[in-house]
């Protein structure tokens, strides 16, 4: 959780700045770091994190103010116990609205100030995080049938490959983030770099802080340690093998860029 925490920081740092807005990375997470201690010693089970979707609030003409007023409305209300209070007269649903608007917001950046060359690698980063919030879906509805969700998932049988689609969701926030840097990688030709990449890939899933969970009667569960997804890590293996053929294969050939 602290590492998908401060890799989730990072990102939204980087959009801010795609934005225009630039901040420090290490004051940042300093400050981001030592709420989450402060909190703890107070109780609180959360981590902190830097908000998402700063495109978004600045194009609705949001300043620091806006984060002010939000930090001390939330305190009011988890400190006065009125959040059951308000749900009474608006529902949660409506919140989601306006995520989804942040979301938009934030998937048309990526595209719009990431270069033409690289959308394809842009495109495969959503891979995995589509699969989360498919595995998302497919686990709600299965807990509410009362069914267990490895019996469902023998079921289906090859018409929806569950173990795939868990799998390829279970740590989406690294593994969007390293397919996307390896397909960017090998549109510029730099096929040592995305063999790096691979084996990064590679060490991540053996280790199962990618891919590794497991189907059980209730649920998915996130598994980590050795050997937890050997497919996976041979699979990424095999093409770190692949890159540095074409490197060899390459080498000496000069590049031409097919897109702007």
């Amino acid at each position: 959780m602290a590492l998908f925490n401060v890799i989730g920081s990072l990102q939204n740092l980087e959009s801010a700045e795609a934005a225009g807005d630039r901040y420090a990375t290490r004051s940042s997470l300093s400050v981001n770091g030592l709420s989450t201690m402060i909190a703890a010693f107070f109780g609180s089970p959360f981590p902190t994190t830097i908000y998402i979707g700063h495109p978004g609030w600045k194009g609705m003409g949001a300043r620091t103010g806006y984060s002010t007023v939000n930090g001390i409305l939330i305190a009011a209300l988890c400190l006065t116990g009125a959040t059951g209070l308000v749900l009474r007269f608006i529902p949660l649903e409506v919140t989601l609205g306006i995520l989804l608007w942040v979301g938009i917001v934030i998937t048309a950046q990526a595209f719009s100030d990431t270069p033409t060359k690289h959308s394809l690698a842009v495109a495969v980063g959503l891979i995995p995080c589509l699969a989360g919030w498919a595995a998302l879906i497919v686990e709600t509805v299965v807990r509410a049938t009362g069914m267990p969700l490895d019996t469902v998932a023998s079921k289906t049988g090859g018409d929806l490959v569950l173990s795939g689609l868990f799998s390829l969701g279970q740590g989406f926030l690294l593994s969007s983030i390293l397919l996307a840097a390896m397909v960017a990688f090998v549109i510029d030709h730099r096929f040592l770099a995305a063999a790096g990449i691979a084996l990064l890939s590679a060490f991540l899933s053996l280790t199962g802080l990618i891919h590794g969970v497991a189907i059980t009667p209730t649920g998915a569960q996130a598994l980590t340690g050795w050997w937890i997804c050997p497919s996976f890590t041979l699979a990424y293996a095999a093409t770190s093998l692949v890159l540095v053929g074409l490197f060899f294969l390459n080498r000496g050939k000069p590049y031409q860029a097919s897109h702007p």
